[in-house]
């Protein structure tokens, strides 16, 4: 077994090498894309980003860090974010890659990068 931390994950692999999808034998379902709805920001902050459903072991954290990235020190990421698993994940992810939740209202979040 092995483990690795990224800056948006935490990898773990088994010795045998094995994938856990190759071993299910199903087709991977062909899904949609969401329909774009226009939100209104809740902050006043320099970004923003709409994660829907998704929680932040399915792939956001990945374009929050993009992100992130690009904002100067003290600048702020408003993030919507309606699965109940982010309030968990997320301040735990901001903790481990320095950024902050200064607050949240509902499905939004206020996430800011360190000066």
């Amino acid at each position: 077994m092995g483990v690795r931390k990224t800056e948006t994950c935490l990898i773990v692999w088994s010795a045998a090498g094995t994938h856990p999808a190759t071993s299910i034998g199903s087709t991977p379902a062909t899904i949609d894309p969401p329909e774009q709805l226009e939100y209104t920001p809740v902050f006043d902050a320099a970004a923003f980003y709409d994660a829907g459903d998704q929680g932040c072991g399915e792939g956001p954290l990945n374009k929050i860090a993009a992100i992130m990235r690009k904002l100067e020190p003290g600048q702020a990421l408003e993030l919507r974010a309606t699965d109940s698993t982010v309030a968990v994940d997320l301040p735990a992810w901001c903790r481990l890659t320095g950024y902050k939740v200064e607050e949240q209202r509902g499905d939004r979040y206020l996430i800011r990068k360190g000066r």
